[in-house]
């Protein structure tokens, strides 16, 4: 019965992830619905384990440097109420969720319930998006960003779900789950359009192409260049997407600035960082080493690498990188699940290099997702 719970619990964490956005205090601790789920999944987890030698895995060691990065960059932190936040929603809650699945998932029904409940949750996002979209309720300047505080940050959750979604296609063999799933990929590609993320269709297209080399499933590859297709034409035409190739376009010129901003704070804070969340508290101090910004209110410096270091110190950075390589190694793309999870990895850090697609309570749960079923996908192969 508490196997079944467990199990129940994981993939309506999955489904939940945009609960993160309702949060509350606890006493004078600020929690949200996703945290608060997730901690509650990790004690029932905790009452029914059992293998400790679950944790002698060579996946720990560039945690455990993760983990001693960002907690000393909570003590350096100019803000520890700010920083010990972060911590919290941002690494240890999500590694807790990361502990529970790679004991947890041991059955490719598990990956495919896994996979189901984050496809419905992207759906029911993209729909409640497409709604604003319908209602006329835009960004400045002309964007969709749905419930979320930007359209970067709705183009960012529905990406790797249709990354993954993806893999959906070799479990369902039935006509219609099939033409439903067509449904879900249109769906989930017209709202990412609509956000008009460059990240993310550069991050899209990529993956999709990596994916190609790599899988020799023929129906897999026709819906795999469908998509690269579709996203191809629709968005050469459109005039947003034609300022990308332009080096003086606004949202690339201000991404500089940042970048050049970033490097110099790195500079003066190599070893231990600058502490979580206060890369908006140093770019402003070092405006006097620029002409005016172009963007002020910067809260990450739009590069997962840089946002790395800057925040979770040089031994937080190393063990970002060494987790990465491991997943790549360990990772097998012979067969689809590997192959798409190789791919969203591959999407995650594309786009990473002009965002942080890390930096956020539900981006942080979906890559920990995404190394633990790296870590069991050979175990788990279709």
């Amino acid at each position: 019965m508490l196997q079944k719970i467990i199990d129940n619990l994981i993939y309506l964490i999955v489904f939940s992830l945009p609960l993160y956005l309702v949060s509350f205090k606890v006493f004078w601790v600020p929690f949200n619905i996703l945290e608060i789920l997730i901690c509650v999944l990790f004690i029932f987890w905790a009452f029914n384990f059992k293998d400790r030698s679950l944790f002698n895995s060579k996946i720990f060691l560039p945690i455990l440097l993760i983990l001693v990065g960002i907690t000393v960059s909570v003590w350096v932190s100019n803000d520890l109420e700010v920083s010990a936040g972060i911590w919290k929603g941002w690494f240890i809650v999500p590694m807790l969720f990361f502990i529970v699945l790679i004991d947890r998932v041991k059955k490719r029904d598990q990956v495919n319930r896994i996979i189901v409940s984050l496809t419905l949750s992207g759906l029911v996002v993209a729909l409640i998006s497409l709604w604003y979209w319908l209602s006329g309720n835009l960004t400045y300047d002309g964007r969709l960003s749905g419930f979320y505080l930007s359209a970067n940050f709705l183009a960012m959750y529905l990406s790797p779900i249709l990354i993954l979604s993806l893999y959906l296609f070799s479990v369902f063999k039935e006509r219609k789950y099939r033409i439903g799933l067509l449904f879900v990929y249109f769906l989930l590609s017209f709202v990412i359009y609509l956000t008009y993320s460059y990240g993310a269709w550069l991050g899209l297209l990529i993956a999709f192409l990596f994916i190609l080399l790599k899988q020799k499933n023929k129906k897999i590859l026709l819906i795999f260049s469908l998509l690269v297709i579709l996203v191809s034409v629709i968005q050469i035409p459109s005039y947003k997407f034609q300022g990308f190739l332009d080096l003086s376009y606004p949202s690339l010129q201000s991404r500089l600035v940042i970048w050049q901003s970033a490097f110099e704070i790195l500079k003066d804070n190599l070893v231990f960082g600058i502490g979580l969340g206060m890369f908006q508290e140093y770019y402003l101090a070092y405006q006097d080493m620029f002409l005016p910004y172009p963007e002020w209110a910067v809260p990450q410096p739009h590069n997962i690498f840089l946002a790395f270091w800057l925040q979770a110190g040089l031994l937080g950075f190393v063990g970002f990188v060494w987790l990465l390589v491991y997943f790549f190694k360990k990772t097998n793309p012979s067969h689809v699940l590997g192959s798409v999870l190789i791919g969203l990895m591959v999407y995650i850090l594309i786009h990473g290099l002009i965002d942080t697609t890390y930096f956020k309570n539900d981006l942080s749960v979906i890559f920990w997702l995404v190394i633990a079923l790296g870590y069991k996908a050979d175990y788990l192969a279709d």
